[in-house]
């Protein structure tokens, strides 16, 4: 099915890079949804996506976005991933507040109460959290990826798990358009 060179290679390299966006967005909603809201604050299971389904999008496109950035800096030592990708989210968050508030009217989250927060914008607590994150992402969880996808890239299993995930996200993403945003439903 992925077998050969040319154009059956590009579309490897576009799955995989569609891959690691997917996961990505998992990942975030695993952190948002399960660590945040269950086992941090303690309120219970919340989807905390505008998507129905198990996926952040913000998540996979900072990893490409951090990615980006480690990768032209050349940043490759796991102290200066954690301290960049600290940073980094830390300083795009802040923006994303400013963003937010200036399209929407508001912003959606608040970390006023928290160690050193910055007009309830970003606090210590978060941006540590998201460099650890951003630690383990490009020096354990990539790496893992990358052989896992070396290892199975012609597996019918993998290759049709893959095309159902997609059009799921693909479907939700759709939805969106229609139904409006998950958090009515919150």
């Amino acid at each position: 099915m992925f077998r050969g060179s040319g154009k059956s290679s590009n579309w490897i390299l576009i799955r995989n890079y569609i891959e690691y966006f997917l996961i990505y967005c998992f990942m975030g909603w695993i952190y948002e949804s399960i660590w945040c809201d269950v086992i941090y604050h303690r309120r219970g299971f919340l989807n905390r996506g505008f998507l129905w389904g198990p996926w952040l999008p913000i998540y996979g496109i900072g990893f490409f976005i951090i990615l980006g950035i480690l990768t032209v800096l050349k940043i490759k030592k796991p102290l200066l991933v954690f301290i960049s990708g600290t940073v980094i989210a830390t300083s795009a968050e802040l923006l994303a507040s400013y963003i937010l508030e200036i399209t929407t009217g508001d912003y959606m989250w608040d970390y006023t109460g928290y160690f050193m927060n910055y007009d309830g914008r970003i606090a210590l607590v978060p941006g540590l959290m998201f460099g650890l994150l951003i630690y383990a992402a490009i020096c354990h969880l990539q790496p893992a990826i990358i052989r896992f996808q070396e290892k199975y890239r012609n597996n019918r299993i993998h290759n049709i798990s893959f095309l159902i995930i997609s059009a799921l996200f693909i479907a939700d993403l759709l939805c969106r358009i229609w139904l409006g945003s998950n958090f009515g439903s919150i």
